[in-house]
């Protein structure tokens, strides 16, 4: 059994032999009935099957019979298939030092130009993982490789800058050549640097974007002030490395990642592939309550009750997933 599964199935024994939860503990779980989860019966089940399927090819011991059973299942009507889940399924709500709600912000498939091949001045490279590389390991630092010629391997070729720092923040990007190619960019490793985000770095130095501190209005300021704006993102010591893949973008869980359904969390507290309920707002203060699944980690998703949403790609996301940050609860759905 997963050892996270393993911690969650002694919590689950403490609730189930009528133990008080302790508030004071920083992970504990509480069970709750279908009808306690906002929004659930309103959910459109069927979006949510692309992912679980995806989870299911690679199902962990505690999941296979569910799975089975949902690939049975994948062509029957959503309610069915929500009846199927409720009979699987037990949710049960996270709760961390006494409180059921944390930080839920989102994320995006990042979009860029450029070139296989260097075609003109100011193209900057895109760098695979260096020869050798291990997981974890400690490298330069982004000034360094930004400051070395061929540092690594290179991918490919970036018009803006700006963008592929983006991408390394997002972690994943879909770059378009002139002719009209996409290139599908994965997470390949880090430089094993402490990631620091990019609006603590303005604000510690007296920068206020019009708009704000959201993705796209700092994105905006570094376009328009490219100078002041590379000397910004060179106090970001973490680099990403990136590999082309076929399909994408693929989340740390292996699997490609589904807009809207697929969640970042922290792997110490929750696992891989477990199917989550959550309930939060968009930045635009819209209900999102849905099915969604763990199939990924952030370098800054840490905590019991803490995600980030992945919205896809294209200009909604990145305006949606650059806003949000709000306050929200999740419920996890284990295996009865």
């Amino acid at each position: 059994m997963h050892k996270t599964l393993v911690a969650l199935s002694f919590i689950l024994l403490l609730t189930s032999c009528g133990h008080e939860l302790d508030k004071g503990r920083e992970f504990t779980l509480e069970k709750v009935s279908y009808s306690k989860l906002d929004g659930w019966e309103d959910d459109n089940i069927r979006q949510a099957l692309p992912a679980m399927l995806r989870s299911c090819a690679r199902p962990t011991a505690d999941y296979k019979e569910f799975c089975a059973g949902l690939k049975k299942n994948q062509n029957a009507s959503g309610s069915k298939i929500r009846s199927y889940i409720e009979k699987s399924l037990t949710p049960y709500k996270v709760i961390s030092k006494g409180k059921d709600k944390g930080k839920i912000t989102g994320y995006y498939e990042a979009e860029l130009n450029g070139t296989r091949t260097k075609t003109h001045a100011g193209q900057v490279p895109v760098y695979g993982a260096p020869k050798g590389y291990r997981q974890g390991q400690k490298l330069a630092s982004r000034k360094k490789i930004e400051s070395t010629s061929n540092y690594a391997p290179i991918v490919a070729w970036a018009d803006d800058p700006v963008e592929l720092f983006v991408m390394q923040i997002q972690g994943s990007g879909v770059m378009t050549t002139p002719s009209g190619e996409e290139i599908q960019l994965g997470y390949a490793g880090s430089n094993g640097h402490t990631f620091k985000s990019l609006g603590q770095i303005m604000k510690e130095n007296g920068v206020r974007p019009a708009g704000g501190y959201s993705m796209p209005a700092m994105k905006k300021w570094l376009q328009q002030n490219p100078s002041k704006g590379r000397k910004l993102m060179a106090q970001n010591p973490r680099y990403i490395f990136f590999k082309e893949n076929k399909e994408g973008p693929y989340g740390s869980a292996g699997v490609v990642l589904t807009p809207k359904r697929s969640v970042a969390v922290d792997k110490k507290f929750i696992p891989m592939h477990t199917p989550m309920f959550l309930e939060v707002r968009d930045p635009d203060g819209a209900k999102l309550n849905r099915l969604v699944m763990a199939q990924d980690v952030g370098n800054a998703i840490t905590g019991p009750i803490r995600a980030d949403f992945f919205w896809g790609h294209g200009s909604d996301a990145f305006h949606k997933a650059g806003r949000m940050n709000s306050n929200g609860r999740y419920y996890l759905l284990l295996p009865k």
